[in-house]
């Protein structure tokens, strides 16, 4: 008989143990054990973030990044080079110069650049305007077409296309 009051008396006391002592331990290490999973996952996104911003800094570092940005934005506005490039870049897409007019412009106040502003009139075909597009698009100077008007040919003649452009520089 004191056998069997032992055994329950021990079963008791460990059941009264497991739930007073170790469950609240188990579910603080459990909590804890959450917490150290998400600081880890928060850790390696950080470690990847700063990864790839170094692999960024690393990239604009590079010179050939920068010669890039220095030929899209050249620091001075090299009007006879640009005078040259809009006259090539007609030529090669079949398209005639017959007038161009470049003036120089600022940007509002505050800004670094500086914006050259040019009114090119070309002679040709619609496929060659498209070429010419295309290649302005694809040159490395920084180039935007504001506008692009066009009259329609005269029997035997082409198009005459007056293009309004602006490049950029420092």
């Amino acid at each position: 008989m004191n056998r069997f009051f032992l055994s329950i008396v021990l079963i008791g006391s460990s059941l009264i143990f497991g739930v007073f002592v170790a469950l609240p331990r188990f579910q603080e290490f459990s909590a804890v054990s959450k917490e150290l999973n998400v600081k880890r996952a928060e850790l390696e996104s950080r470690e990847s973030y700063f990864a790839h911003l170094k692999d960024l800094q690393d990239r604009i570092n590079s010179e050939e990044l920068v010669a890039k940005i220095d030929a899209a934005i050249p620091n001075d506005p090299q009007l006879p080079a640009l005078h040259d490039f809009l006259q090539s870049t007609a030529a090669g897409s079949g398209l005639s110069l017959r007038s161009i007019t470049a003036s120089q412009g600022a940007l509002p106040q505050g800004a670094r650049l500086q914006r050259v502003s040019a009114s090119l009139q070309l002679g040709g075909s619609y496929e060659g305007l498209k070429v010419f597009l295309s290649s302005l698009l694809r040159a490395s100077r920084m180039t935007d077409v504001e506008s692009i008007n066009f009259s329609s040919p005269q029997a035997g003649t082409g198009f005459v296309f007056n293009i309004r452009t602006s490049s950029y520089s420092y």
